[in-house]
């Protein structure tokens, strides 16, 4: 998937203008797009049960905020998956992310790769966000720094609140528990996403989201711009392993 359909029905100089501005907003997809066919539930499956070959462990959601379940007395692998205690969870209403996923196949990688080539100096990742069921957990009310956002919903329905915040709220706070919220956020926004949807969110913008109408699955990609040189890019090159074996097999047969 290209950048200029993943923006549509917007042109890129009106989602520059809009991101320039430090606009929140989101382009509506029905019938634009299909992001169903970038990443399969399959796919997903596997990757989750792949649990030790991974850099960042997969993490639950729950008590608004995030957590890995990770036995490292496991002989060989210090990411061994509490793999019983994580499908206890999911089956009870838990949501999970798995971060750095922007390799988990090309077509994604490919998206990755398009949105770091619109941004000058950007460097992107994809964060994968499931919830099996209606009603899943989700993060308190919060903000992302100095990251930019692109949300594309995958699977299902999400609501999203945005919020300003209030000036006394102080500058290290990041979240807010919902208790809080009437102290230090002013509801802004409140809509809902459908698959096809993108959002595009600024830096530090406070957001929350829920899945109250069956299970979804959604992208986040968080992307940094202006970097120097020093922030290396990443080779989400494919290795066609099939091919070269079945190559071989011919050449040998």
């Amino acid at each position: 998937m290209d950048f200029l359909t993943l923006i549509r029905p917007l042109s890129e100089t009106e989602f520059a203008t809009k991101v320039e501005g430090r606009e929140t907003f989101v382009m509506q997809g029905h019938g634009r797009r299909n992001f169903g066919d970038l990443l399969s539930l399959d796919e997903i499956e596997n990757a989750l049960n792949n649990g030790c070959n991974v850099n960042l462990p997969i993490q639950i959601i729950g008590n608004g905020v995030r957590q890995s379940y990770v036995d490292r007395s496991v002989a060989w692998s210090p990411f061994s998956l509490r793999k019983a205690e994580i499908k206890l969870l999911l089956e009870s209403g838990h949501s999970f992310l798995m971060a750095n996923a922007s390799q988990i196949n090309p077509k994604v990688a490919a998206l990755i790769d398009a949105v770091e080539a619109r941004f000058k100096g950007a460097r992107a990742d994809l964060h994968l966000y499931v919830s099996p069921t209606s009603d899943s957990t989700g993060y308190d009310a919060h903000r992302d720094f100095p990251q930019h956002k692109l949300y594309l919903q995958v699977i299902g329905n999400t609501s999203w609140q945005i919020f300003d915040h209030s000036a006394e709220l102080p500058q290290q706070m990041t979240s807010v528990n919902e208790a809080d919220e009437g102290r230090y956020l002013t509801k802004i926004m409140d809509f809902s996403l459908r698959p096809g949807d993108v959002l595009y969110m600024p830096p530090a913008r406070f957001h929350k989201v829920r899945n109250h109408h069956g299970p979804r699955v959604s992208f986040s990609i968080p992307f940094v711009v202006n970097l120097d040189g020093k922030a290396g890019r990443m080779d989400r090159t494919h290795i066609p392993l099939r091919a070269m074996f079945e190559t071989a097999i011919t050449t040998v047969a």
